[in-house]
């Protein structure tokens, strides 16, 4: 029967189907034959006309004919009571723009009650296997061998960003994986025919961030000739990235720890470079020598500012709650990041007037907030090929402290902007980790405070960082000038370091003080043994040799009772662990952090003078 009888025939109901499940065309027979109208139907979804057909027998010949194109038929009961057994006998096609040219027909053919019991049976059990792929709990498709998806559960088109897993239907997997991965994917599905096959594959979609997924690919039925593939996915997004996470605490641990080794093989010796400079500028005669010593001073002392706010950043310590300098915080994340931003051909401006308040916090964490906007700031201005800046500026409201950090980048797209202080979320790929913002989020909430992302117009994005301002009055002022010590003071400088022991000992007799120096544990034992010796200052490291601290000799000092370790100062070139911090509060003994001034110096024996 050609088309246009088929259309005409008053006992053959037509119906065509667009890819998305409408019903586009709808004769008078079959309006007749379902007791429903053109009007009701045409525009709406096919399970509207056949609610019964989905997720049975039926909804699998039809995913079948738009796979391969070969025509099929199926008889399939009709639930309704008008329609008491009652079958539709109908045959499917594939028509032009993939659409579906159903004809059918009633027929109430004889069945024995046995027979129409088994037909209600294996119906059931089709709805049940339908209704269990549904509801499972982890993404699930039915794919062809090619990739083509051909059914969906709730949780697959969750993963695959889709409202309706109907609009996924007939679309290839392929278009949510990226290229690397295609053929991997293919070549699991074409042996997924035979035996099952798990592998990891990453998903992306909607210009989000690429979720890694575990899947399982399994034949549903190894006897059919065209195979159905079922596809489990269980999404190991979340636990790839905090196995990151662990992986670099741990390094960050090791790191922590070899920095702490590195700090002290730096730190010595620009304490002695320091301290030989200083004392060469105070000696020098001619101007440009003192020039030059002064230019190694600086540089030496600028080197040790850097290599601690490295160890401020890797060391750990209790969390701390103080008025906080943000001038200063701001000034030594840009010089630690200094180098990094001359590559990227990003210029730092810090606007930040020098009477802004202090705000309260703690220190060590606000720098790893600044250091992560800073970063950002640079990360997004290299994205746009061209050089750029990044502006620091202040602006007090109501008793808090808001600071902004604007670059010059491509800015944030809009529809994610309420999204980039969410845990994991990243636009970086595998760049990324999508914690920097969220990490630095919850520290600044943690100070009382807040953060706010937006965009700058014109071009580029602002981060606003809120902090509450210190209520408390300001300390008054130094005065000017060091307290100068009345007296020359005897000092005893206990030092491993050579070249540090013969720095402090110039810098002490600069000062206009005698001095002895010993080199370890043993000998300052035996120097403060003698009668003879009585020493006003006792300048020692923490770390002396092998076998002692410079604990160990405050504790001999104090076991001997005679108060001489109250005029003990400490000193030390790398970074402070729990025990030393422990032992150093215990003392209540000053330290001094290598590499130090003449100025810190003779205020430091002043003190003891």
């Amino acid at each position: 029967m050609d088309s246009k009888a088929l259309q005409d025939s008053p006992d053959v109901g037509v119906t065509v189907v667009a890819p998305d499940w409408t019903i586009v065309e709808w004769n008078e027979a079959a309006a007749r034959i379902t007791g429903l109208p053109a009007d009701r139907v045409l525009g709406k979804t096919f399970w509207t006309a056949f609610p019964t057909a989905r997720g049975a027998q039926a909804e699998r010949v039809l995913q079948d004919v738009l796979v391969d194109g070969q025509p099929r038929s199926y008889l399939a009961p009709v639930h309704a009571p008008d329609f008491k057994g009652t079958f539709f006998e109908t045959q499917a096609s594939r028509g032009p723009r993939n659409r579906l040219i159903l004809a059918f027909r009633e027929v109430r053919p004889e069945l024995s009650r046995e027979s129409g019991a088994i037909v209600a049976a294996f119906d059931e059990e089709r709805r049940l296997y339908a209704r269990l792929f549904k509801i499972l709990p982890i993404p699930a498709l039915v794919l062809s061998v090619d990739g083509q998806i051909l059914e969906a559960n709730a949780e697959g088109g969750s993963l695959l960003g889709a409202a309706d897993v109907r609009s996924l239907r007939g679309r290839p997997l392929a278009d949510w994986v990226p290229a690397a991965q295609r053929s991997p994917l293919a070549a699991a599905l074409r042996e997924g025919v035979a035996k099952r096959q798990r592998f990891r594959l990453a998903v992306d979609f909607a210009g989000e961030s690429v979720r890694e997924v575990d899947a399982v690919i399994e034949n549903l039925d190894p006897q059919r000739a065209t195979p159905k593939l079922l596809f489990l996915a269980i999404d190991a997004s979340r636990e790839v990235l905090l196995q990151r996470k662990v992986l670099e605490a741990d390094r960050l641990s090791q790191l922590g720890s070899l920095l702490s080794g590195v700090a002290h093989e730096l730190n010595n010796p620009l304490a002695a470079i320091a301290a030989f400079a200083e004392v060469l500028k105070a000696d020098a005669t001619e101007p440009g020598q003192q020039e030059a010593a002064e230019v190694i001073q600086t540089e030496a002392l600028r080197a040790g500012r850097v290599v601690q706010t490295l160890l401020d950043f890797a060391r750990q310590r209790p969390h701390m709650r103080g008025p906080i300098d943000i001038k200063d915080i701001v000034a030594r994340v840009i010089a630690l990041h200094r180098s990094a931003l001359k590559k990227a051909r990003v210029q730092a401006i810090d606007s930040i007037t020098s009477d802004v308040p202090a705000v309260i916090g703690d220190p060590q964490e606000l720098q790893q907030v600044f250091l992560n906007a800073l970063v950002n700031a640079e990360q997004a201005i290299a994205s746009t090929g061209r050089p750029g800046k990044v502006m620091f500026s202040s602006r007090r409201t109501e008793g808090r402290l808001v600071i902004l950090v604007e670059d010059t980048g491509p800015g944030v797209p809009r529809e994610i902007l309420d999204r980039v202080f969410e845990p994991f979320f990243t636009t970086k790929g595998e760049l990324g980790r999508g914690l920097g913002l969220a990490i630095s989020y919850g520290l600044v909430k943690g100070m009382g405070g807040r953060m706010d992302m937006m965009n700058v117009e014109g071009g580029g994005a602002a981060l606003a960082i809120e902090l509450p301002v210190d209520a408390a009055p300001p300390e008054p002022a130094p005065e000017v000038g060091a307290p100068q010590t009345s007296r020359s003071l005897s000092v005893l400088v206990v030092e491993d370091e050579d070249s540090v022991r013969r720095g402090i000992a110039r810098m002490a007799e600069r000062l206009g003080h005698r001095t002895t120096t010993v080199a370890d544990f043993a000998h300052a034992v035996t120097e403060l043994q003698n009668a003879a010796g009585r020493y006003d200052a006792l300048i020692v490291d923490v770390h002396l040799d092998e076998a002692h601290s410079g604990f160990d000799l405050f504790e001999t000092l104090r076991l001997e009772g005679r108060g001489r370790e109250h005029r003990l100062v400490f000193t030390t070139g790398d970074s402070m662990s729990p025990k030393t911090r422990d032992l150093l509060q215990r003392s209540e003994r000053p330290v001094l952090k290598k590499p130090f001034s003449l100025d810190e110096l003779r205020e430091m024996l002043a003190r003891l003078g």
